[in-house]
């Protein structure tokens, strides 16, 4: 088979491929064989009709059309791996003029769409803001505070009445035109006053009430209340049974070394100091591996065909519904829930698809500039990564990635890893203040990165190590 790149106006590329009398053949007897297993002509048992009789009874032209239907993907399949070639779009096919025949070889030519050819921007030097990492005692202050907060005690309150803060348990109950509403009742119901809980005239009343003390006042219910209630005057009626403050733990060593591995609070200030600098140093160089790549990706000029940023919106959408699913929930129920239309959210995701490609494409091609190569160890050992986190064998699943032939995605990904590695490894950080990214003499960005709380993720490592 010979294949010939005939044209090409910016994506778009036209292949001539003529195919051999003998490829011809081979393509015409697999059809005829096909062909003779299924025929059912009466006479002969099923899967046993010879094959000159299917060539009487439908004719060597016919058979050879099939054949040739038969055979086109593959040929071409093998026209676009032979140049290279990766096409985003089903192909136009346009046959020759001539009729077919079994003693001439088959021209045909192929149109269709290929992702561009990329020449990445400067990838080495580029110049990015690096956020500087600062721990302040506030941050350990709040920290300690929500550890003891952790460890607080519920405990009785005598001689004083409900104040801001309080925990207090209640029986409620309201009329609305004399008439009980059994939505606003409860009994032995517990909240702490000032945290939003309870509507906040009843908060209001409470306060300064006793144990013991019955109260009945007018509320007007909130406009958060369902349609046949808010807005309304409900007359309530409170009963105060209890009150309860929270009791925080002394702050002394000897509290530190009862919930924590540390044996004084100096140790432990010190370990959540620590703890709160490593998570904002790692979310700092998190965005500046993110403003990296994305410096160079923008840099870079890309001709995107349209029918890839829709492919991959598409493909985000699919991805944002299984998610939503997975959550009990549904794209439709979103739509409403927002008013947001499906046809919307598509369209609002092609911004995203575009620079996810365009980054995929950047980085690739500069994995090809840097001759940087994924082996089969690293990817073996991505693969047992994936395994690990789902907790699944790793060999089964690998087995599952090449039979469903995505593994060769996880390599160009593990590439794509490496190509942005790179560019980090070569970027030039600056303060936030000294300028706006710039590029020096080398290319992309990878998906962006969430951003991280380093103080959330120091209290949790932190309350693990207390409990």
């Amino acid at each position: 088979m010979k294949t010939t790149l005939t044209e090409r106006d910016g994506n778009t590329v036209k292949l001539t491929v003529e195919v051999s009398t003998e490829e011809l053949q081979e393509a015409f007897n697999t059809q005829l064989r096909k062909l003779s297993r299924e025929a059912r002509i009466p006479g002969f048992r099923p899967g046993k009709v010879p094959t000159a009789i299917v060539r009487q009874r439908l004719g060597d032209e016919a058979i050879l059309l099939d054949a040739v239907e038969e055979s086109m993907g593959s040929w071409l399949a093998r026209a676009v791996e032979e140049l290279g070639l990766e096409p985003v779009d089903r192909p136009e096919i346009e046959l020759g003029d001539e009729m077919l025949g079994l003693d001439k070889p088959l021209g045909f030519t192929a149109t269709f769409t290929v992702m561009p050819e990329v020449t990445p921007a400067a990838y080495k030097g580029v110049s990015v803001p690096k956020d500087p990492v600062e721990v302040e005692d506030r941050e350990v202050d709040e920290q300690v505070e929500r550890l003891r907060d952790t460890f607080s005690e519920l405990r009785p309150v005598e001689g004083r009445p409900a104040q801001n803060k309080d925990f207090v348990t209640v029986d409620l109950s309201a009329t609305l035109d004399g008439k009980r509403v059994e939505k606003l009742e409860a009994v032995d119901y517990m909240f702490q006053i000032g945290t939003d809980r309870m509507i906040p005239a009843v908060e209001e009343q409470l306060i300064g009430m006793n144990p013991g003390e019955e109260k009945t006042f007018p509320v007007v219910l909130p406009e958060e209340f369902p349609e046949e209630l808010r807005g309304k005057t409900a007359d309530f009626t409170v009963k105060l049974k209890e009150i309860k403050e929270k009791v925080l733990p002394p702050l002394t060593d000897t509290w530190v070394s009862e919930i924590s591995e540390y044996a004084s609070l100096l140790e432990l200030r010190q370990a959540i100091r620590n703890r709160i600098k490593t998570a904002k140093e790692q979310a700092a160089e998190q965005r500046f591996r993110m403003r990296a790549i994305k410096a160079v990706v923008d840099a870079t000029e890309a001709d995107i065909p349209e029918v890839v940023i829709k492919s991959q919106a598409e493909q985000m959408l699919a991805d944002f519904e299984r998610s939503l699913q997975s959550q009990g929930a549904t794209l439709e129920a979103y739509s409403e829930a927002t008013g947001v239309s499906k046809e919307q959210i598509l369209k609002d995701m092609e911004a995203q698809a575009l620079e996810s490609v365009k980054t995929d494409l950047v980085l690739e091609a500069v994995a090809k500039a840097e001759g940087l190569e994924a082996t089969d160890g690293e990817l073996s050992s991505m693969v047992e990564r994936m395994a690990s986190a789902a907790k699944i064998d790793a060999k089964a699943f690998e087995e599952r990635l090449r039979r469903d032939g995505r593994i060769n995605s996880l390599r160009a990904q593990l590439l794509r890893d490496k190509a942005a590695d790179f560019i980090v490894a070569n970027a030039v950080p600056v303060t936030p203040e000294d300028s706006e990214p710039s590029v020096a003499e080398g290319g992309p960005q990878d998906a962006p990165v969430a951003e991280t709380s380093a103080e959330g993720e120091a209290l949790g490592e932190q309350t693990s190590t207390a409990e």
